[in-house]
């Protein structure tokens, strides 16, 4: 048996030396033959790597399976170095990216007397075949068999872990992988939905982009979202080239259905040149069938505006930021660091709201204003200067949220069990009905403790809390409509964050990205973080006495804000917090 310290100094140092070599991975496969990535037109992009080692002779078996370890973080030639210890057999099988496991620190291995080798190793989180990241908390151990085998007297290993494709450090990770979101489609509405997933980084992003691209809408969202590709469209070559000289990527497709309508061609079109645009060696994106462009009226192919398709992605309209001290409405800039009063802003339409009324929500043009009662169970809706009531909805209301289809929702519990409304906006307000959506996968023993609507009015934000455990469970679910834009059920949430253990305040900060204020396992109070949807959890500096989370919501870096007990709002500015004002609420319209 090695001596393990001496086994991980030799991990550190297989990774140090590290070389300029090309980077030509194809993606996250679904077949069993492994295929190599095919290169792009132009000349390479070059990435810098760890310089893969062979199998020394004579090496014993915990060497052999780290020194794996340390070969198959480096990407070039498909591998074949990191193949090189495996027995032939499982050398032909593995496909690397089929799954991956991200740990921390090294792996403990240890020769065991069936001639196998357990690794003892601390899991950051996991990559699926379709590309979804799942975090796992920090400190998660887990123990993995290599079985092992000798050929020609040296020790190769014959099968790995259930399951397993590559391993790989943090480091290793952030390195050879990258995140991107596939796009979907609203028909009727004309934006383009964000779904992220983890892809490896070269010059076969472009296709690892569009192999995901081709594949059906995720569950998470289907009924909500559509796309424009159907089923028998295949890559060409299963390659997506890549000109330099005029930044284009080239996506030739067949398939019996391909453009089988110009709604469905304009689809497609924006689906792809989404997708592929995120490679930052691309602006645009020509897509071909029979080596042809496919003709679109009014749509340049190549596309460098995916706007011209009719498709765009959603945003949120804020036109300022409402403070609220007492029963008072002030007019701000929600934007700026001590978010000063916005002059500009018309506050003599603004209701004056009897402190009874609290969570207050409002739309995106601040004409109707909806709250809920201290008690949480009676709803309070404001517009054009006349107020109602409504009593008996539910319990535990959760605070309003307006989408831009003429609809207010809010979640709670019935006598029974937790449910979401909506509400009809278009009707006066002493005529309007509470209506619930069908959600078969609410469990009787969860309470909701907040729910709000994405830009794209197709998805919106959940949270659930177990009445008995507390256990808690941050969510992403589709909003199904039929035919005529109406709401008619929410799909089964793709849930994200799990390493939280608790939530207070949950808002969206950007299509991909939640604000929320909670806890993981390690911490003592509340604290906000930021949700990568599809990436990992980002803690941020802690806020004493924090209750609220708010956002602005936007691209890059959008503002925001904390409220605390003692009546303190909280800006961020760089990496700190700093007291923006004094107040009870902060609201943003629309959001």
């Amino acid at each position: 048996m090695i001596d393990r310290p001496s086994l991980r100094g030799r991990l550190l140092a297989g990774i140090l030396p590290l070389l300029l070599v090309l980077s030509a991975c194809a993606g996250l496969p679904t077949s069993d033959t492994v295929e190599r990535g095919l290169p792009v037109q132009g000349a390479p992009v070059q990435e810098v790597q760890a310089l893969p080692v062979g199998p020394e002779e004579d090496a014993s078996r915990e060497e052999i399976v780290a020194s794996f370890l340390r070969a198959s973080s480096s990407f070039a030639d498909d591998h074949d170095v990191a193949r090189s210890f495996l027995t032939e057999d499982l050398a032909r099988q593995w496909r690397p990216t089929s799954t991956v496991l991200i740990y921390e620190g090294e792996p403990d291995l240890t020769a065991t007397e069936d001639g196998s080798v357990e690794a003892e190793v601390t899991v950051r989180g996991t990559v699926d075949r379709d590309g979804y990241l799942v975090e796992v908390p920090r400190g998660t151990a887990q123990s993995h068999q290599f079985e092992m085998e000798r050929v020609g007297g040296q020790w190769r290993i014959a099968a790995f872990p259930e399951g397993d494709g590559l391993w790989l450090s943090e480091i290793n990770f952030e390195r050879q992988f990258t995140h991107g979101a596939v796009h979907y489609v609203t028909p009727n509405d004309g934006f383009l939905i964000p779904d992220v997933r983890w892809f490896p980084r070269g010059d076969g992003l472009p296709t690892s982009l569009a192999s995901a691209q081709i594949g059906p809408v995720p569950d998470y969202l289907a009924g909500a979202a559509a796309t424009g590709i159907s089923d028998d469209l295949q890559l060409v070559a299963s390659a997506v080239p890549v000109d330099l000289a005029t930044s284009t990527a080239t996506v030739d497709l067949r398939g019996l259905t391909l453009g089988s309508s110009p709604v469905q061609q304009r689809e497609l079109l924006a689906q792809f040149a989404q997708t592929l645009k995120q490679d930052p060696r691309v602006s645009s994106v020509l897509v071909r069938s029979a080596g042809r462009p496919l003709e679109v009226e009014g749509v340049d192919n190549p596309i460098s505006d995916v706007s011209t398709t009719g498709f765009e992605e959603a945003t949120w309209t804020v036109p300022y930021g409402l403070l609220r001290t007492g029963d008072e409405l002030k007019p701000v800039v929600p934007d700026h660091y001590q978010l000063q009063d916005d002059l500009a802003a018309d506050a003599e339409e603004l209701p004056r709201v009897p402190i009874r009324w609290r969570q207050l929500a409002t739309d995106a043009l601040v004409e109707e204003f909806a709250g809920v009662s201290v008690t949480g169970d009676e709803l309070w809706r404001w517009r054009g200067g006349n107020d109602i009531v409504m009593e008996g909805i539910g319990l535990e209301l959760t605070t309003p949220s307006f989408d831009r289809s003429g609809a207010l929702w809010v979640a709670g519990r019935s006598t029974t069990s937790p449910r979401v409304w909506v509400i009809s906006r278009t009707e006066p307000l002493s005529q309007a009905v509470a209506r619930p959506l069908d959600a078969p996968w609410l469990g009787q023993d969860q309470r909701i403790t907040s729910f709000r609507l994405a830009a794209d009015d197709r998805r919106a934000l959940i949270v659930l809390e177990h009445m008995d455990t507390d256990e808690v469970q941050v969510g992403i679910t589709g909003i199904v409509r039929d035919q005529d834009g109406r709401a008619t059920s929410l799909t089964e949430p793709y849930w994200v964050a799990p390493t939280l253990t608790s939530v207070t305040s949950a808002v969206w900060s950007s299509q991909t990205q939640l604000f929320v204020l909670g806890q993981q396992q390690s911490d003592r109070a509340d604290r906000p973080f930021l949700v990568h949807i599809g990436g990992w959890l980002e803690p941020l500096r802690s806020v004493a006495q924090a209750t609220g989370a708010r956002a602005v919501p936007g691209e890059a870096l959008p503002p925001l804000t904390v409220l605390t007990e003692p009546g303190r709002i909280y800006t961020q500015e760089r990496n700190d917090w700093g007291i923006g004002r004094n107040g009870d609420d902060l609201i943003i319209p629309g959001t």
